[in-house]
């Protein structure tokens, strides 16, 4: 882009910038429009509040969840370890007792 299409650009945005101020502070449907943006803000801002606390409440339910998981997850791969343990424990004793009657 040329150095001159950028000011025409940014002379451009400045005016569309200036009637939108001017329109907004100084009439009276400025007023009233200033209002419905307040109020829409405001709802906005209601609206992105709930989603921020239904995001936190699945969040949460999420992560109980994977805890969950990981327990039981845990338990099972301790289970299986204290078998697999157990049996070569059982396996050495029996190689250890042939061992000893020779």
């Amino acid at each position: 882009m040329k150095n001159r299409d950028k000011y025409l650009l940014g002379i451009a945005g400045a005016a569309v910038a200036g009637i939108a101020i001017g329109l907004l502070f100084y009439t009276d449907e400025g007023k009233k429009t200033r209002k419905k943006m307040k109020n829409t803000a405001n709802d906005w801002a209601d609206s992105l509040g709930s989603l921020i606390a239904s995001g936190k409440e699945s969040l949460s339910d999420l992560s109980h969840k994977a805890a969950e998981k990981a327990k039981k997850g845990y338990k099972r791969f301790k289970g299986q370890t204290r078998d697999s343990y157990d049996e070569l424990k059982g396996e050495y004793n029996d190689l250890a007792d042939e061992y000893a009657n020779k």
